[in-house]
């Protein structure tokens, strides 16, 4: 099989300056369209063959912005799941743990608009985690300095919130909250904690059965969240008694089913 990525190297060392930094731009911009890495490199390799064959620059061969050629070519080309989600997911891990510590340091379990706002944080945050902190090298300078510097303001403005959620300043926020011995606030930190892994393992798993575990663990794990306080008492007293067995019912039926269709692919 051919190794395009070392061929396209060979031919990007013999570009001009100039060329050599429009394919970088193309480059860096396939990573933002999700291309795969070897139908990246095997793209780049044809698209510099095929100017240098011409004998023309890249501006005289493309005539476009590297924007719109990288959009163009990478229409039809094999790409990355979107992270997005799965990028969410994990600041949602993330921040989980930081609220569990917080809650459990205080002793007080506490529900509080503060919450929704760390979510819309999280979900604005991520585009710029993208462009800026994880993709270092993609974009022109100026654009990713500015998303790195906008994803630490979402970042630390999310933390603050969080740690700061019982202070006088933030407590008219407070929707409810309760003293909770040493055991329950442990056992509630759990649950949080496994409410947001059981977020990430569903925007991340392949498989439909994976997911299907990691939905009724999600809202078995809500269910416990809402069950201490004075508010859908009846929705999340029926979740924490009865949908544990529902769900392994769920589960073992989906089950069930994969390994029914398994069999008659390979039979």
């Amino acid at each position: 099989m051919k190794n395009y990525k070392k061929e396209y190297q060979k031919i990007f060392t013999t570009l001009s300056n100039d060329d050599q930094l429009a394919f970088q731009s193309l480059n860096k911009e396939f990573d933002k369209n999700f291309v795969t890495e070897d139908a990246k490199f095997e793209k780049l390799y044809i698209m510099a063959a095929a100017m240098t064959d011409s004998g023309k620059d890249y501006v005289e061969y493309y005539n476009a912005k590297t924007k719109d050629v990288a959009r163009v070519a990478s229409k039809n080309l094999p790409k990355h799941r979107n992270n997005y989600w799965s990028d969410a997911a994990i600041l949602g891990v993330y921040f989980a743990v930081l609220f569990s510590a917080t809650i459990f340091f205080f002793g007080e379990i506490v529900i509080s608009l503060v919450l929704p706002a760390v979510i819309v944080l999280i979900l604005a945050m991520v585009p710029f985690m993208n462009h800026g902190i994880k993709h270092q090298s993609s974009g022109r300078g100026n654009k990713q300095m500015a998303s790195s510097v906008l994803f630490l303001i979402l970042f630390v403005s999310a933390n603050l919130l969080i740690l700061f959620m019982n202070s006088k300043t933030l407590s008219p926020l407070k929707i409810a909250s309760y003293d909770a011995s040493l055991i329950d606030t442990l056992l509630y930190a759990v649950f949080v904690i496994v409410a947001a892994a059981s977020l990430y393992f569903i925007f991340t798993s392949n498989s439909w059965a994976s997911r299907l575990i990691f939905i009724v663990l999600l809202i078995y794990s809500a269910g416990r969240l809402i069950y201490p306080f004075d508010f859908l008492n009846g929705l999340s007293q029926f979740i924490v008694q009865y949908f544990m067995f529902i769900g392994l019912i769920i589960i073992i039926t989906g089950q069930y089913v994969r390994s029914k269709k398994s069999n008659a692919k390979t039979s």
